[in-house]
């Protein structure tokens, strides 16, 4: 690029624009290039040499139509999107418009990386009180584009071992369920929902319902689920269906009757499908074993799926509520045997839905993660980690951002997001591996269906292996047999579940029942 002009742009085999910032202002010069020679600007110290022979320069200067060389040539007429040529006048309109649009996307381009050297700048102050090592190097704007902004460089490996971070997100193992096209197979003649619909929420569905069955050891007898954040309880119904679990759903407010799929349930199931109206950090352990000790339950699961932000936080908080209430004498005392955690929107502690910060929330639930030092440095301590936790819940927005049209979130920001979600979660994993013995961390459905693809995964040590499988290859046939029986039962009792949405409307997922007409 010359120093003198922006970028050459050729937009056919003759002519070609680029912008000068020459003493005269800013100008579009237009010229016609002749054998690989292109006049300069004739403003700027970059006319001080000669013009080649057969090199004919235009300038277009606000106000100003497009000039004729001396010789009357006349540049080719720019053809618009369907191929029409345009005015000289459109020409220049569009000229102007193009170059508004390259500085436009020059200046979100130089935004995002002062946006990620900012946010360094912070977690290095932060993460310096934190870890006391007071050496921590972070790279310039001038060599931004060097290792020395990469996750794996001073200050990512210092976020790694203050955060205790164990494995990275890309190096997570896919675990979609096993044999998933077989099972998604079988899964599809349950349900009646929009196409569109079932293809994103089944596949995570059908990984969820797998993994519940692995921490109960395939024995779904005596067994329940405590569903977080149920909504509409597709997923509650499919548990309830096919493996015969009792379900009881943890919902701050309920949906309409008319949207709760358990409505849709043959009238001798509808009982294994209660409904709790609460706040999951208000639900009450002593009223859930006795819901529990009512239906038999002796072992419970607890499985939560895309709770925001500080949902996740509370849902194990939820968990340590149901172990401490199992650890009093009780007559039929169910015991919580694992946790399903599906999380989601990490960028949500910073600021949730009502832009409220849950950072001093999040921070209180690990506080006893932090060093011990002496009373006078807990404040400093705790201060530092908010800092911290506070700027890499806003940054790992970057990697949902990075997935819309017209972002300008560059690779190191989406590696960077991919590093604080993981710094995050590690924090999650610490505190299931002493509520239960064993976690970990898995990638649960495909990323076409959800960006949000983590999921933790805690029950007594050793977890059981099938929890981590997936592709096409069967590693569990008694899940997919008892799938198939079930499946096959419902459908010559009552036929498949009809799980429309009556009443709603959606373009996302391409369905319109607000008429009330469930058409096939």
């Amino acid at each position: 690029m010359d120093s003198k002009r922006g970028p050459v742009l050729s937009f056919n085999s003759s002519f070609s624009w680029s912008l000068c910032n020459c003493n005269s202002g800013l100008r579009v010069m237009f010229r016609r290039v002749a054998h690989g020679h292109e006049g300069p600007c004739i403003n700027c110290n970059a006319g001080d040499q000669p013009v080649r022979n057969g090199s004919e320069e235009l300038q277009l200067k606000q106000g100003e139509g497009l000039h004729d060389d001396a010789k009357g040539h006349q540049p080719p007429p720019m053809p618009d999107a369907d191929g029409i040529p345009l005015s000289r006048r459109q020409q220049k309109k569009q000229i102007l418009r193009d170059v508004r649009m390259q500085r436009k996307g020059q200046k979100k381009v130089q935004k995002q990386a002062n946006a990620l050297e900012g946010a360094l700048q912070i977690l290095h102050s932060a993460l310096t009180d934190l870890s006391q090592e007071g050496d921590l190097a972070i790279a310039s704007s001038t060599n931004s584009h060097t290792n020395d902004t990469d996750t794996s460089g001073l200050l990512g490996s210092s976020l790694c071992r203050t955060f205790n971070v164990k494995c990275r997100y890309r190096d997570l193992h896919v675990a979609h369920g096993p044999a998933t096209l077989e099972g998604l197979n079988i899964l599809e003649k349950v349900f009646v929902r929009p196409p569109k619909y079932s293809a994103k929420f089944l596949p995570q569905e059908y990984s969820l319902l797998h993994k519940i069955w692995s921490l109960l050891g395939g024995d779904c007898q005596n067994a329940g689920v405590l569903d977080i954040g149920a909504g509409n309880a597709n997923c509650a119904v499919l548990a309830a269906t096919m493996l015969g679990l009792t379900v009881v759903c943890v919902e701050r407010e309920s949906p309409r009757e008319e949207l709760r799929a358990e409505a849709q349930l043959p009238l001798p199931l509808r009982e294994k499908v209660i409904r709790m109206e609460s706040d999951v950090a208000d639900v009450d352990a002593g009223a859930l074993k006795r819901i529990a000790s009512m239906h038999g339950l002796q072992r419970i699961v607890l499985v939560a799926k895309h709770p925001c932000g500080i949902g996740v936080d509370r849902s194990i908080a939820c968990a340590e509520r149901i172990c401490a209430s199992g650890e009093q004498p009780m007559e039929s005392s169910a015991i919580l045997v694992g946790v399903v955690l599906a999380t989601c929107c990490a960028n949500k502690l910073s600021q949730d839905d009502l832009r409220v910060s849950r950072v001093e929330e999040f921070c209180e639930f690990y506080r006893d993660m932090l060093p011990s030092p002496g009373a006078s440095q807990t404040a400093t301590l705790m201060a530092a980690f908010q800092r911290s936790v506070d700027i890499m819940s806003r940054c790992s927005a970057w990697r949902n951002t990075s997935a819309s049209d017209g972002n300008a979130i560059h690779d190191t920001q989406l590696e960077w997001a991919e590093l604080f979600e993981d710094a995050l979660q590690a924090l999650r994993l610490q505190r299931l591996e002493q509520l239960l013995g064993a976690a970990a961390q898995v990638r649960f459905a495909p990323s076409e269906c959800t960006l949000q693809d983590r999921c933790l995964l805690a029950g007594a040590s050793p977890l059981p292996r099938s929890l981590w499988a997936g592709g096409n290859e069967c590693t569990d046939k008694a899940f997919l047999r008892q799938l198939q029986v079930a499946s096959e039962m419902l459908c010559k009792s009552s036929g498949p579940l009809d799980c429309r949405p009556r009443g709603l409307k959606s373009a996302k997922y391409d369905f319109d029942y607000t008429d009330g007409v469930l058409s096939d």
